[in-house]
């Protein structure tokens, strides 16, 4: 996969990105456009970063990441170095991933079931040395199409992403 992203706009609070996503053979995987705001610090942080040794190749994020499904409409992430940034807190990435992750989870899809849109919003940091747990709700299911929600929240039970996947294909 390539990934690509472009400044769009910068002022004194934060600026906005877009960028995209593509396979080895040029097609769209995904298409991103993200606000983000800017925090002043001190000194550049230092967190839990990913250990030296990176896992096999070939191995799903998944497995990597140590996903496991608790209930049908609940997903965890237990502490990982993987899932960190800088700052020690679970990566935007892997929380939106969880998030989809966890609403392919709640609607039992499998083969030609994808996702074609996720909007999250980030409420607060979830600290990657604590478990982040994934409820969905499912919100609409019809026969091509899926609306669920979910929302990651951290080991003290405080919401840390809200997302609203979309499913296309045989979400049954």
């Amino acid at each position: 996969m390539t990934v690509t992203g472009e400044l769009v706009a910068r002022d004194d609070r934060g600026g906005t990105t877009r960028g995209t996503v593509t396979d080895d053979r040029g097609r769209v995987l995904a298409l991103v456009v993200q606000r983000s705001h800017l925090v002043p610090v001190d000194s550049p942080p230092a967190g839990a970063g990913a250990p030296a040794a990176g896992p096999p190749a070939d191995m799903p994020l998944r497995e990597v990441l140590g996903f496991r499904a608790v209930a049908p409409d609940v997903l965890e992430l237990p502490s990982t170095a993987f899932a960190a940034n800088g700052m020690g807190n679970v990566h935007g990435g892997i929380l939106c991933a969880g998030a989809e992750f966890a609403a392919m989870s709640a609607l039992g899809a499998a083969g030609r079931a994808r996702t074609t849109s996720i909007d999250i919003v980030y409420v607060r940091p979830a600290d990657a040395g604590g478990t982040t747990t994934f409820q969905t709700r499912v919100l609409h299911r019809g026969r091509t199409l899926a609306v669920v929600q979910v929302t990651a929240v951290n080991s003290s039970n405080k919401p840390c992403a809200v997302a609203t996947v979309v499913v296309q294909g045989e979400p049954r």
